[in-house]
């Protein structure tokens, strides 16, 4: 018990949150799909056949997602520290994977001999991969039942109001995307912009393309979000949700 506590307090640090930077506070590696996904020239989603093996992690748009909150929240990175070996840093990984991302916290586990997540992650890819979690069991959460649900499209535009004020004052936040059957995902936001005519622009970290920001507009007339057209979503309307801000979501 002295013992852990002890390794816990000597990589902390109190420190305040930065804005999101999607060059530096994400995974330099992506998720993969399982299938293959192109858009035709008439803009129809087409689901080809399974992939042959990948040697990217799959199925794990949730737990990137969740693993880039959770850096962002209570990780903090000492570039100018000495690095540490292969397992000190795995120890402190699975630190930071074990705080419910809803928690508020001051202290930050530290990371010395890396500036951010980015760098930290292009040479410890496989530390992280491997502690990532289950993505069997992403696929059985409680929210995920949403998808099914009818559209009640006020509920989109108070969500939708929720996101900007929270973004807008520095936060980031999950957000599942779904249309039934083809689109079944989770982004990141992190900065917000008003539109003319009520809309609101949303820039979002999508596990899919490592360090390329993506557009997710909330459309007043519709009450419905559009997400831009990308290699597994020919783009257009469907609804967002909030995810791992609470246990329940």
């Amino acid at each position: 018990m002295f013992r852990a506590a002890t390794i816990f307090l000597a990589f902390t640090s109190s420190l305040i949150a930065r804005d999101f930077d999607p060059k530096r506070d994400v995974f330099a590696f992506s998720n993969d799909t399982v299938m293959n996904y192109s858009v035709t020239h008439d803009g129809r989603l087409h689901v080809g056949e399974k992939k042959a093996k990948s040697d990217k992690p799959t199925h794990c748009c949730f737990l990137f997602t969740r693993s880039a909150m959770q850096f962002w929240k209570f990780a903090h990175f000492g570039p100018k520290q000495p690095r540490l070996s292969d397992a000190e840093y795995r120890a402190r990984v699975r630190a930071v994977f074990r705080i419910p991302t809803w928690m508020g916290r001051k202290e930050r586990i530290v990371f010395p001999g890396y500036a951010d997540l980015w760098s930290f992650s292009r040479e410890h890819e496989k530390i992280l991969r491997a502690d990532l979690g289950s993505w069997l069991l992403t696929y059985l959460r409680i929210g995920n039942w949403r998808m099914m649900n009818p559209v009640i499209r006020l509920q989109q535009r108070h969500f939708a109001e929720k996101l900007f004020a929270d973004v807008s004052k520095g936060g980031v936040r999950a957000m599942y995307l779904a249309k039934f059957p083809h689109m079944n995902h989770v982004v990141l936001a992190y900065h917000a912009e008003r539109l003319a005519g009520g809309g609101m622009r949303f820039q979002v970290y999508d596990a899919n393309y490592a360090g390329e920001p993506k557009r997710l507009d909330y459309v007043p007339g519709s009450n419905l979000f559009d997400f831009e057209k990308c290699f597994y979503w020919p783009g257009g309307e469907l609804r967002a949700f909030p995810v791992y801000d609470s246990p329940l979501h």
